[in-house]
């Protein structure tokens, strides 16, 4: 969380908030993938493990309205499908982990 402080702090991924824009957005850990699509009623949501490496993935989505954050994994590992959530706040930014070894591995916080 404190990241995402620091990065709305520099004026990084600022949009307005409450505002469910008609956008969409992916990333990539590798060949592992976030997605989200903002519309009317808030957003859709999904995350997908791509790689049959005993690792699990999870995105953090956050909304700055109301400043919620919430967590989607891919909860059968790389088996299909993917795992997928319906949010009732759009998405300003996420991040993509992988659950491995140690401490997890996540991207930058993006938009």
């Amino acid at each position: 969380m404190a990241a995402v402080g620091t990065a709305l702090g520099l004026g990084i991924m600022m949009t307005l908030p409450g505002v469910a824009q008609a956008d969409s957005g992916c990333q990539y850990q590798g060949s592992d993938r976030a997605c989200f699509i903002n519309n009317s009623s808030g957003s859709s949501l999904e995350v997908c493990d791509n790689e049959a490496d005993g690792n699990g993935v999870y995105a953090i989505f956050y909304t700055m309205y109301a400043q919620h954050e919430i967590k989607v994994g891919d909860g059968n590992g790389s088996a299909s499908p993917c795992g997928t959530r319906q949010w009732s706040y759009g998405v300003n930014h996420f991040k993509i982990c992988e659950d491995d070894a140690g401490e997890d591995s996540c991207t930058w916080w993006s938009r």
